[in-house]
């Protein structure tokens, strides 16, 4: 018994499965070390599979570990898995794969295994380095908010992104000559991605001018029954901005200067947006912002005209009372609810999307929580009380 508890224990305090850490240096063809150029760890095919089969068979992960080269060309990739993985410098597009070759199929795969380490992956660029891009965000991201600097581009193989610091700053290491688009994610409202061309000079005061945004609140009812879970968002021809609905139906969002339009989706069959309004104002075809400020948005949801029922009785087991006790429902379409539970032990849900929820009720946790299937035809009833009437 000590023997098992002491193995349980261990177990319990065993960290996660241990990842590996691959170190090497980077040089030019001419043997100089290659300076502040992006390498990272990609992760191979089978043995039996080669890139060039096509996308059917491989296609490109994103990276699992991802470095900038030092002074020295040296780097360190860090928390790598166990696996199998190209070592790639450069961006897929123009990249030298390790240990030098620009023909993926001809690289050598590296094996990593759990709390290894992989040192001397030496490798020799064959590709252009490109000229180091820099830049900045203003204001710098809220203190605890991560934000992350996306480059992307007709010849470049895959999305380039890298943390933005705490001070607003970004780095993309060396990047190969061309015509690029960056942007932000998450997309800050009224932010666009911004062109610009990298030739071989250094490319160091990219600046981003962060929008200023307003907090528009706002609520959404619906003719019938509880709100559905939704997706609530509102757009320009410019950008998206996605909001949070708590569960009275309340949002509080932050939205630049202009006119955007509402998008609520995501909702079941039988629903739709019936109208939006912005005061005394029809905002269906969008509303200015300014506006919305002062008097706030209202969306109405049409749902079903008859919705059907969860009722039933609860027992309480022997000295619980069920004087303030609620019964809940929880499922993925409507998130939860609560109703009362009556003296002599009734509940009702008076009108529910169809659905699978459990029903439970939290202050007593004696009784067991039961699952029931709702649907139009017949609603439910549900009988809950301890576990050993079940």
């Amino acid at each position: 018994m000590a023997f098992v508890l002491a193995l349980t224990l261990w177990l319990q305090a065993a960290p996660a499965a241990r990842t590996a850490t691959v170190t090497g240096q980077l040089q030019l063809q001419n043997g100089a070390p290659a300076e502040a150029v992006r390498i990272a760890a990609i992760t191979a095919p089978p043995p039996n599979i080669r890139p060039a089969d096509g996308q059917n068979y491989y296609a490109s992960q994103p990276p699992v570990s991802v470095a900038l080269t030092d002074a020295g060309g040296r780097f360190q990739l860090a928390n790598v898995p166990p696996g199998r993985y190209y070592i790639v410098a450069g961006i897929i597009g123009h990249a030298t794969f390790y240990p030098a070759t620009t023909d993926i199929d001809a690289s050598t795969i590296v094996t990593t295994t759990a709390g290894g380490t992989l040192d001397n992956i030496n490798i020799r660029m064959l590709t252009a380095p490109g000229s180091r891009v820099r830049g900045r965000i203003t204001p710098a991201p809220l203190p605890g908010f991560s934000e992350r600097a996306v480059l992307s581009g007709v010849t470049v193989g895959d999305l380039v992104d890298v943390p933005v610091g705490a001070d607003g700053s970004f780095e993309f290491g060396r990047i190969p000559t061309g015509e690029y688009f960056l942007s932000l994610i998450p997309q800050p409202p009224g932010l666009v991605a911004t062109s610009f061309r990298v030739t071989d000079q250094d490319v160091a005061a990219i600046e981003l001018k962060r929008p200023p945004t307003l907090p528009v609140a706002g609520r959404i009812v619906v003719d019938n029954g509880p709100l559905p879970s939704a997706l609530l968002g509102f757009y320009t021809t410019r950008d998206y901005v996605s909001g949070g609905i708590n569960g009275l139906g309340d949002f509080v969002v932050r939205l630049h200067d202009a006119r955007y339009q509402v998008d609520l989706g995501g909702m079941p069959v039988g629903y739709s947006v019936a109208s939006v309004r912005v005061g005394s104002q029809d905002a269906s075809q969008g509303f200015a912002v300014s506006d919305a400020l002062k008097a706030g948005v209202v969306i109405r949801v049409a749902a079903p005209k008859t919705l059907p029922r969860i009722t039933g009785r609860v027992t309480a087991p022997a000295g619980a009372s069920l004087a303030s006790a609620q019964v809940s429902i929880v499922g993925p379409i409507i998130g939860s609810l609560d109703t009362a539970i009556r003296p002599d032990g009734s509940f009702e849900f008076a009108a529910v999307p169809p659905g699978l929820y459990q029903l439970r009720v939290p202050q007593i946790p004696e009784i067991a929580p039961v699952l029931a299937v709702v649907d139009y035809q017949s609603g439910a009833n549900v009988q809950l009380g301890p576990a050993s009437r079940q």
